[in-house]
């Protein structure tokens, strides 16, 4: 077959595709409704996996064997501090976690952290105003981006904590959960809490006296830092799981119903298609005309698919018991988009070219 004549079956295409543009859009729609389904909970899913992925720099953490302490409900006595520079260990920078507030609504993230260290365990920028420092007065804290924009906070604001104001001096972004932390210093979340000198973790180097998973006397365990964060965000991936099988679902529905509806078309061209064939057209110029239909729906559907996972990202932001999560589009994502956009295409062309070609031509001619 000439190029012109293969030119000539993308034309015809086109022409009826135009021609039956409403039932285009509705299978366009369809693909785009499942295409956008599957990226908002991809997005998501590296969003979560981002926000729970604490660097642990060869961390390890002290606390409680009944709480984890990464968030928050360990508590411990600061002569732990004692017990652990006995084994030898070298540096012990004692923090505060705590979940504060009165509901889920208004429940706030906090850490008090030791002002003199706590630049050691963390990296993080400014986005704006200044971090704390050793010598601030009470009453400072700093704040992460996400719960800012929660709250509506700038420079200069006050953020409540447990009833008492905080001025914020500075807003911080570290990409993981604690830009949903508000950060004071130690003493200050001691007196807040009503603790006197106890402590919720300390975070110690891994030097190779204490291992991840060891028990200690007094009811503390170690473990490295980072990792009940990590199974903390393990406990999501089944109900994500379940929804990304129920989008693929839907991809799979769309691409055999876009099936149909093509060989439903090539079906009322079945006897120009049949007298193009005895012309000397070959069954590659069935597949280029049902090839540029697929396409077309299937470009337009993901086009519509990522406009809707475009607004919803923007406009949508998940908030879990005082945690937003941020969806973060990868690169990983987009390689299964372009495996099932060319599966659509494959299953809306070969399918209906493969049952085509194989009807008599003698009966196409004769149909009416």
């Amino acid at each position: 077959m000439s190029m012109a004549g293969f030119l000539f079956t993308l034309r015809l295409g086109l022409l009826d595709l135009f021609g039956y543009r409403r039932l285009a859009l509705i299978m366009a729609l369809s693909i785009a409704i499942a295409s956008a389904m599957t990226a908002f909970l991809e997005t998501y899913r590296a969003g979560l996996a981002a926000e729970f992925n604490e660097q642990t720099h060869n961390l390890l953490v002290v606390h409680d064997s009944q709480n984890a302490g990464d968030i928050a409900g360990s508590r411990i006595s600061s002569q732990v501090a004692q017990q652990l520079s006995r084994m030898g260990i070298s540096m012990i920078i004692p923090e505060i976690r705590a979940l504060t507030g009165t509901s889920i609504q208004n429940a706030t993230l906090l850490r008090g952290i030791d002002l003199e260290q706590y630049t050691r365990l963390e990296t993080f920028s400014m986005v704006s105003g200044r971090r704390l420092q050793p010598g601030d007065p009470a009453r400072m804290a700093m704040v992460g981006m996400l719960l800012a924009e929660r709250q509506h906070l700038k420079i200069g604001d006050v953020i409540s904590l447990r009833g008492r104001n905080f001025n914020v001096v500075g807003i911080f972004q570290n990409g993981t959960y604690m830009d949903n932390q508000a950060w004071i210093s130690l003493s200050d979340a001691q007196t807040l809490l009503g603790w006197g000198q106890d402590v919720s973790v300390f975070i110690i180097p891994d030097e190779g006296i204490l291992h991840d998973g060891e028990n200690l006397p007094g009811g503390l365990s170690v473990t490295l830092k980072g990792e009940d964060l990590r199974l903390i965000a393990a406990q999501y991936q089944p109900m994500l799981n379940m929804w990304h099988i129920v989008s693929l679902t839907l991809g799979i529905a769309a691409s055999l119903a876009l099936a149909n509806v093509l060989w439903r078309l090539a079906w009322l061209r079945r006897r120009e298609m049949a007298i193009l064939r005895t012309c000397g057209f070959s069954t590659q110029s069935l597949v280029g005309y049902l090839f540029v239909q697929a396409g077309g729906i299937t470009l337009l559907g993901l086009l519509l698919g990522g406009m809707f996972t475009l607004a919803f990202t923007i406009s949508v932001r998940l908030t879990v018991s005082s945690f937003t999560i941020v969806p973060r589009v990868e690169p990983g994502i987009l390689l299964p988009g372009l495996g099932w956009f060319g599966l659509i295409i494959l299953a809306g062309t070969l399918l209906p070219a493969w049952r085509l070609s194989h009807l008599n031509l003698a009966k196409l001619l004769h149909s009416e």
